[in-house]
Parts: C-alpha cells; sequence; structure tokens
C-alpha cells in the first residue's frame, strides 16, 4: 500500500510506462470523483503534473552539452527522460499526439471534459502554476463500459 497519492502516481508510471521521477517532481493538481448509476461504488483519482524533459531536446537546448543537464538531472523543464525508455504494457501502449489528433473518442468520455481544460492553452502558456481541477462524474447504466456521462462538475 503506498503511502500517499503521490507515491502510487510514482509507482504506476514506473510500473506502466518505465519512467522513474523523484517524488518531488509530482505536484497534485486536483482529484476527480466517479460514481456509476449501477454500481454501488465510486471511485477516486489524484491528478498530477511533473515537468519533463526528453533527454534529446535537453542536448539541443544545451549546444549538444549532454553532460550539462545530466550533472544534476533537472533541465529548466524539469526532469529529465530518456523517449526511447518510454514502454508500454497491458493497460497502456504509449503514443505522442499533436493537440488536434488526441483521440479522444476512443477514450473514455470524461477525459474529453478534463484533459481538454489541463493541456489547454491557459495552462500551456508558461504560466508557473498548472491547472488545477476538482470534479465530479456520475456515469449511466454500463459504468465506465457504457461510457456515458449523465452528470459531472468540474471546477477548474
Amino acid at each position: 500500500v503506498d503511502p500517499t497519492p503521490a507515491h502510487g502516481a510514482r509507482r504506476e508510471l514506473a510500473e506502466e510506462a518505465n519512467v522513474s521521477l523523484p517524488l518531488d517532481a509530482f505536484a497534485s493538481v486536483g482529484t476527480l470523483s466517479f460514481t456509476f448509476r449501477d454500481r454501488n461504488d465510486g471511485m477516486v483519482v489524484h491528478l498530477f503534473h511533473a515537468d519533463v524533459q526528453f533527454r534529446e531536446d535537453v542536448r539541443a537546448e544545451d549546444g549538444g552539452d549532454e553532460d550539462a543537464a545530466s550533472k544534476t538531472g533537472i533541465a529548466t523543464g524539469g526532469a529529465i527522460i530518456d523517449q526511447d525508455a518510454i514502454r508500454g504494457c497491458d493497460e497502456i501502449i504509449p503514443r505522442w499526439f499533436s493537440w488536434s489528433e488526441i483521440p479522444l473518442r476512443r477514450m473514455f468520455a470524461d477525459d474529453s471534459v478534463w484533459l481538454t481544460h489541463f493541456l489547454s492553452e491557459k495552462a500551456m502558456q508558461g504560466i508557473d502554476e498548472p491547472v488545477k481541477m476538482n470534479g465530479w462524474f456520475h456515469f449511466g447504466p454500463g459504468g465506465d463500459e457504457g461510457n456515458k456521462i449523465v452528470h459531472y462538475f468540474l471546477d477548474v
């Protein structure tokens, strides 16, 4: 059992994507609660933000001098990770998308609501603090398998 949600996020990221970040790289940005019409149990998801840069990008910024960034392990944009080390698992297949090509229709219905806010222009304009939000989504019959939101509230 993980002592905090941040510990759980760190463990899940390492298990599911082979990405290890220091615990202090995870900034809590909110929670999403989920309820289901035909289930008695609910679910709470903790949202975290981590600034990362790919090693290749750091080398390019430092004029090819990887040692400058690797001495600390932290670059201006956050922790440094190797893009080639990222791998999938039975739960995810990592792929990179431009903003306009994120396959929201193939994702859970709530993703098109909260993820678009999180990745919004406001969030991407160099603001020091990531967008913070709390929300609640109530799914109709079939739960998350039915993928139909009946009600939701999102405080951004």
